[in-house]
């Protein structure tokens, strides 16, 4: 039957089919909130098992170091093999950045063990950083407070409200379209298809703004843009008029997102001894 008919053959409205919706409506709730939990605490696993891989090969490669931090004059020139080789394991560690790659690189291609200190203060600043977060994730696993208790709990809901919100778009505009008589392709038409379409970026940026779970300063500014996307939409409430102004304001503040670069932090900029640093300074002439 089609779908037109199904809603002009059942009314909504009754008891029998009330229960029906409410019910059907019920396990998809519970089937969406069981998924959506296994799925957040399966990544707290998966984000702590990558953090212990890499954690593991740091400690390692701190300690070798730490061992040969002030070697003899007749080994300076011989790094043991032990400690080239675990460091190249640390480039391959599930979490590791682009600075520690640099850095190791720069160490393998000279080989010189005077830079034990220098690594070993990289190693350090990586390791308190993953234990920092190791903790926060175990004590959100185990022992949340109150507010992260809270939303712990409610997490899991939020995406069978934003498919409810959808649907109930859906069948809005198939009831507009058919109770109202206008041409399709009517200014009408327009506004009904351009609220909708406004409707569903906002659900689709409040989903990105709260499921989220990273917590760096570039994500916040994401977030901030994506809640103000999903603000947007409320002027609906206005009327069918507001509906192209509001999606212009949508895609403007969606564009503003493409402008939200990532500004050249400290850890990435040259440090003393990269291959990009040498190579500015061989291009610059020589003092006379």
């Amino acid at each position: 039957m089609p779908f037109a008919a199904w809603i002009h053959a059942n009314d909504l409205t009754d008891t029998q089919t009330g229960i029906i919706v409410t019910g059907f409506a019920a396990i998809v709730f519970l089937w969406i909130y069981i998924r959506t939990a296994r799925s957040y605490r399966k990544a707290a696993s998966a984000r702590l098992e990558r953090l212990r891989q890499t954690l593991d090969l740091y400690c390692r490669a701190q300690g070798l170091l730490g061992g040969d931090a002030e070697p003899a004059p007749e080994e300076a020139e011989h790094e043991p093999e032990s400690v080239h080789f675990l460091l190249q394991q640390c480039k391959a560690a599930p979490l590791v950045t682009t600075e520690m790659i640099e850095a190791i690189d720069a160490y393998a291609k000279e080989r010189d063990a005077s830079r034990h200190g220098q690594l070993e203060r990289l190693l350090d600043r990586e390791i308190r950083k993953k234990i920092r977060e190791q903790a926060s994730i175990i004590r959100w696993l185990d022992n949340p407070g109150w507010g992260a208790a809270f939303w712990k709990l409610v997490r899991p809901a939020v995406p069978f409200f934003l498919l409810s919100f959808v649907v109930y778009w859906s069948v809005q505009l198939y009831g507009q379209f058919q109770e109202r008589d206008f041409p399709l392709l009517s200014w009408t038409s327009a506004e009904l298809w351009m609220r909708f379409v406004s409707c569903l970026a906002a659900v689709v940026s409040f989903y990105f703004a709260v499921m989220t779970p990273r917590k760096d300063s570039l994500r916040y500014a994401y977030r901030i843009l994506a809640l103000g996307i999903s603000a947007a939409a409320l002027a609906h409430f206005a009327g069918l008029w507001a509906a192209p102004y509001i999606l212009a304001l949508q895609a403007v503040l969606f564009a503003c997102g493409f402008g939200v670069n990532p500004k050249r932090s400290r850890r990435d900029r040259p440090y003393a001894g990269s291959e990009d640093l040498l190579e500015t300074d061989d291009r610059k002439p020589p003092r006379k």
